[in-house]
């Protein structure tokens, strides 16, 4: 429900904006990709994806599609931002778990998250895409728990039809008006 919820509020904001200040928003965004460009928007999603930033993945993929920035390398920066952001956050999680401490720490999660992958095997990382929880912390979690990297990869592939999704809710509230 919280996701569906999620959903409906980004494409009613944007369709508000475009709506309200479409001209100056408009310009803002035209300066702004000028600026930083398809790099800024790679960045900016790795950022958001990554470590949780203010300003979410949509903030770029509202950039692109209100300068008017071809949807595809936009798009494909920010895919690339967000996939980055989920392999830095899985290596320095497995990182983290191999500190004494912290293993101590993470062990109940770890024997819970591998049973359910004993249980449904690649099925879980599926399952867990569905969920409304951010990408960062399902990839943090898959390196805290040592998962393979094919379960990270499933997770990025099942990342890039959720921005496609947001991409399109994006595009079609500012088409809205």
């Amino acid at each position: 429900m919280r996701f569906l919820a999620t959903l409906v509020i980004v494409c009613v904001v944007v369709a508000l904006i475009g709506y309200v200040a479409r001209g100056p928003t408009s310009a803002l965004a035209r300066a702004l990709v000028a600026k930083l460009g398809l790099g800024g928007m790679a960045l900016g999603t790795l950022l958001a994806d990554g470590v949780q930033f203010p300003v979410p993945p949509q903030f770029y993929m509202w950039l692109a599609v209100a300068s008017g920035t071809p949807t595809g390398p936009a798009f494909v920066a920010i895919c690339a931002g967000s996939l980055l952001a989920g392999y830095v956050g899985y290596q320095v999680a497995e990182l983290a778990s191999r500190l004494a401490w912290f293993a101590r720490v993470t062990k109940p999660y770890r024997e819970l998250l591998a049973r359910a992958f004993d249980r449904f095997g690649y099925r879980a990382a599926l399952f867990a895409s569905l969920l409304p929880v951010p990408y960062s912390v399902l990839c943090y979690t898959a390196g805290l728990n040592r998962m393979p990297r094919r379960f990270l990869a499933l997770l990025g592939l099942c990342r890039i039809p959720k921005l496609a999704g947001f991409y399109w809710l994006v595009h079609a509230g500012w088409s809205a008006w």
